[in-house]
């Protein structure tokens, strides 16, 4: 047990630019598949979606290596982490100040639902990339070469992942709303943790086999 658990965080290095889009490709076809089974079927967006999940997982590795001096497994999982809380925290800011424009039932039947909720939400979702980015720069140790690497990597999650988040406050408040909150929230952080872990493993698994070669 304890020689296992000392290989184990031997092999846990730094996580690979290609490990976060491996793993980003594959939770996002997670993601596809459980929406389609819970929620709607996506499978039209699965090369835009499984894209926007390999560039999200290289911004994170990416940031994570250039902001946090001391790696470790905790370190790792609560960088993510801070990504997925900030995520929520936008859907739950959004019910609180942006003003409902529309019904749900309205916008599951258009066709130009994004083109009609992105202009009023893009100040908030501004707001956030800067808020995020100067939050997480500050508490890593404000570091210079770590602000351009956060910055991307708010953007590309804000802008293409939390987009929904910021979209909640331009509907009219419902049951069913709140519901699409509480679904969005667990599935942001089910593949925070899905991801991370993704990372970790495939590192372990990568370093084990260079070490048996």
């Amino acid at each position: 047990m304890i020689g296992n658990s000392t290989a184990s965080h031997q092999d846990w290095r730094r996580p690979l630019k290609t490990m976060g889009a491996l793993s980003g490709a594959v939770v996002v076809l997670g993601f596809i598949v459980a929406h389609g089974i819970l929620i709607s079927d996506i499978w039209s967006g699965l090369r835009r979606m499984i894209f926007a999940g390999v560039l999200c997982g290289v911004a994170l590795v990416w940031s994570y290596n250039r902001a946090v001096s001391a790696h470790s497994t905790r370190a790792w999982f609560g960088y993510s982490g801070m990504y997925a809380g900030e995520l929520v925290a936008l859907g739950a800011l959004s019910l609180l100040i942006l003003r409902p424009r529309y019904s749900m039932a309205e916008l599951m039947v258009a066709d130009d639902a994004f083109e009609r909720l992105l202009p009023p939400s893009l100040p908030f979702i501004a707001g956030a990339i800067v808020v995020g980015t100067v939050g997480i720069w500050l508490y890593f140790g404000r570091k210079p070469a770590a602000f351009v690497p956060i910055l991307v990597t708010q953007i590309l999650l804000v802008f293409l992942l939390g987009h929904q988040f910021a979209f909640l406050g331009l509907v009219e408040t419902s049951t069913a709303l709140l519901v699409v909150f509480g679904e969005f929230a667990l599935f942001t952080v089910f593949l925070a943790g899905a991801f991370s872990l993704g990372v970790m493993s495939t590192t372990i698994a990568l370093a084990r086999r260079r070490s048996q070669s």
